[in-house]
């Protein structure tokens, strides 16, 4: 690539030409926000902050337990009717889980535990092409049967990713932003109407540049390619404009060929870049926008009482349009630059970029012309904003740029087999993430892939070209018009698999306000699955590998963020860690059973280490009772106390060792039940160790703990 050349071929792209009997669209393009119930608030807490539940003990002596109780700041609130469960409110600084584990070592305590919080569950989305087929390749075919719409429909990819799991928790939030940097939009799409985000500083067709940044009426995003309809040597900058729409123009049938006249977003039905693929990328923007953030639950205008369309993965979240890609699916780098900074300026929280080239196709001086992309990326970071970019479609050694890039969260594609998609680009062989070195020689430093997501058969929102409306009227389609919207098979890439971690990190963001990329990296890598090899034969490739990174997605999110520069994931930032003497490369670093942040945040604070109040994270028995710490929190007894002590053998908890634990112990060791973690704490107890149970327990339950629990609970033993 020469230095003269700052076309950014947008490879990524793979566009499955429409047939007549593909999804007509819904000739209404004013569909409103959705009207059906919502899945509930997305709650900043999804437990009672100021009380705890606390179960007694059919013979706990009550008075003695309120007594000792109220000595730890718990207070008796009330009582769960027909039950010996009991509120008790918490200190003001304490931590409800913290509370919760001091309170298990009180006299006569069966169990406590935090207060959940619960919502109505409506989740699942009710639009019509929110299906799930365990093979989305089509199965219908027009040739030779008759086909329905919802034949061809299926966004398997939100089922695999378990995308309800996450809006269980939150369907994202309007002051969210995702920006999508790509061919513009269709801003009347029935499924995009309601979602797209709106300039605060801008009177709307004023013809006036209200806020100073630059652009009349930039009401709902900018474009920054302008009358450009690909040709390479055609630019005209003084075009550029603040409508990042795909409108609809002058459709002149009397032609045999139909000519259009309107906006060049929309295509001119000609190969103007003789890559012999005319207006490839008017559908673009389109699509990826739906995928990261569609209405969900939206009511058809059309057919009162039916909801219409697909779901989008952060169905709360607004889309910023903006346009920085011409109809043939081209753009230039300086165009690529304005998009985001002015995306950032203008207060996007998240860029999609569903584009990108082979940095290894450029010679020296062509590495140093991307500059000016790169500076709008660091720019981006450096203001707190989350770059999403597609790894490309070369199905080669070499993630694309600018997914390359150590601040760019790097998406592969995969398929609905979880296996990674043959076209998915994928990182060099030796480079490890993170450690900051150019462990390859490629000179580029952790150019590795974050994760993969769904990207093949792939189902979205969809605007027509002029191309296609030509190309559907000779076929005999008379409805089929330029800037007509739809919902199609966009095919596959990697362009398709981005929006969908770009969504995910809108819901991470929608939950956990101001996170960093360091937070939103650890969660969607530490969360990934992993899956098949390359081949689909094998085993699955633990951990992070070249092809997939961290693995597929799986959309989960978590009640607590990692903290900042947090390289185990363990709640302690490493600077803390480096303070405390603990290991920030391991999560639990004296192997007790407790992580390190379990330990620190005993007493309800998380930031200091209070002997006494918190369990040691350097010593893997805090109390000396030769007991490890996680073993006696999770059995009920204080590790910060040796005089309280675990009853061996007392599987129920009932305060000692009985015919009700031998009977859960002979069921547990012939395979009859599973112990629960409690359970086995408690019951673990051979082999022993000085006539006592080993300190650090086996995690098996045999016939041998059976034995000992028997002859404890009949006398003749003791330990």
């Amino acid at each position: 690539m020469s230095k003269h050349i700052l076309h950014l071929l947008l490879v990524f792209m793979v566009l499955v030409l429409p047939s007549p009997q593909l999804l007509a669209a819904s000739r209404s393009a004013h569909v409103g926000p959705a009207t059906a119930l919502s899945s509930g608030p997305a709650a900043s807490a999804r437990i009672a902050p100021r009380h705890i539940l606390v179960k007694l003990n059919v013979a706990a002596d009550t008075p003695a337990f309120l007594s000792r109780a109220n000595k730890e700041g718990l207070h008796k609130l009330g009582r769960v009717y027909g039950s010996n469960w009991y509120t008790f409110s918490i200190p003001a600084k304490a931590s409800p889980r913290a509370a919760a584990a001091r309170a298990r070592n009180l006299p006569g305590v069966r169990m406590a535990t935090i207060d959940p919080v619960v919502w109505i569950d409506q989740t699942t989305p009710r639009d019509p092409l929110y299906k799930d087929d365990d093979d989305p390749s089509i199965k219908c075919d027009p040739f030779i049967e008759i086909c329905e719409d919802l034949d061809f429909v299926d966004q398997w990819g939100l089922f695999k990713v378990q995308a309800e799991g996450a809006w269980n928790i939150t369907t994202g939030s309007s002051s969210v932003v995702i920006a999508i940097l790509d061919s513009g939009l269709d801003l009347d799409h029935d499924d995009l109407i309601g979602k797209i985000w709106i300039n605060p500083g801008e009177v709307r067709g004023d013809g006036v540049d209200n806020d100073g940044n630059g652009l009349a009426d930039d009401y709902h995003g900018a474009d920054f390619v302008g009358d450009n309809v690909g040709d390479p040597l055609m630019d005209d900058p003084s075009s550029q404009d603040g409508n990042p729409d795909i409108p609809m123009g002058t459709w002149d049938t009397t032609p045999i060929i139909p000519v259009f006249s309107g906006d060049p977003s929309v295509g001119d039905g000609l190969d103007n870049d003789g890559d012999g693929l005319p207006d490839l990328g008017v559908f673009h923007g389109t699509a990826v926008a739906a995928l990261a953030a569609a209405m969900t639950d939206n009511l058809s205008v059309e057919l009162p009482g039916e909801y219409e369309g697909m779901a989008g993965v952060c169905r709360d979240c607004k889309i910023m349009p903006v346009r920085m890609v011409n109809a043939e699916g081209g753009g230039f780098g300086s165009d690529a630059a304005a998009a985001i900074y002015y995306a950032t300026d203008m207060g996007a929280d998240v860029l999609n970029l569903s584009w990108g080239f082979d940095l290894d196709a450029l010679d020296a001086v062509g590495e140093a012309e991307v500059a000016v992309i790169t500076d709008a990326i660091n720019h981006a970071v450096s203001q707190g904003v989350i770059v999403v970019a597609s790894s490309g479609n070369s199905g080669g050694e070499a993630v694309r740029f600018p997914a390359a890039m150590v601040s760019t969260l790097a998406v592969g594609s995969s398929s609905w087999l979880d296996q990674r998609s043959a076209f998915s680009s994928y990182a060099p062989v030796g480079e490890i993430p993170d450690n900051g070195i150019d462990d390859d020689g490629n000179g580029r430093i952790d150019d590795v892939l974050d994760v993969v997501a769904p990207g093949e058969a792939i189902w979205s929102s969809y605007v027509y070209s002029v191309f296609e409306a030509q190309y559907s009227y000779i076929l005999g389609d008379l409805e089929t018009v330029p800037g007509l919207d739809a919902y199609e098979n966009v095919s596959q890439g990697t362009s398709f698999s981005a929006p969908l971690v770009s969504g995910y990190i809108g819901l991470l963001l929608s939950q956990h306000p101001g996170a960093t990329l360091g937070q939103l990296r650890q969660v969607v890598r530490s969360y990934a699955v992993d899956i098949l090899d390359p081949e689909g034969v094998g085993s699955n490739l633990v951990g992070y590998d070249q092809y997939t990174g961290f693995g597929r997605v799986r959309m989960v999110v978590p009640p607590i963020l990692p903290a900042p520069d947090d390289l185990d994931g363990d709640g302690l930032s490493d600077n803390l860690e480096m303070v405390l003497g603990t290991d920030p490369l391991d999560v639990d670093s004296d192997d007790d059973g407790l992580t390190d942040y379990q330990e620190l945040a005993w007493d309800g604070d998380a930031a200091t280490y209070s002997p006494g109040f918190d369990t040691n994270p350097l010593n893997h028995d805090t109390d000396g009772d030769n007991v490890m710490d996680g073993t006696e929190a999770l059995g009920g007894s204080d590790p910060l106390d040796d005089i309280s002590v675990l009853v061996w053998g007392d599987i129920d908890n009932s305060g000692g060792v009985n015919a009700a634990d031998v009977l859960l112990a002979t069921r547990a060791a012939l395979g009859m039940m599973t112990l629960n973690s409690e359970q086995l704490a408690r019951g673990n107890v051979a082999p022993l160790v000085g006539g006592k149970p080993a300190s650090v327990p086996d995690d098996e339950f045999t016939v041998a703990d059976l034995l000992l629990i028997t002859g404890k609970a009949s006398g003749s033993m003791s330990y």
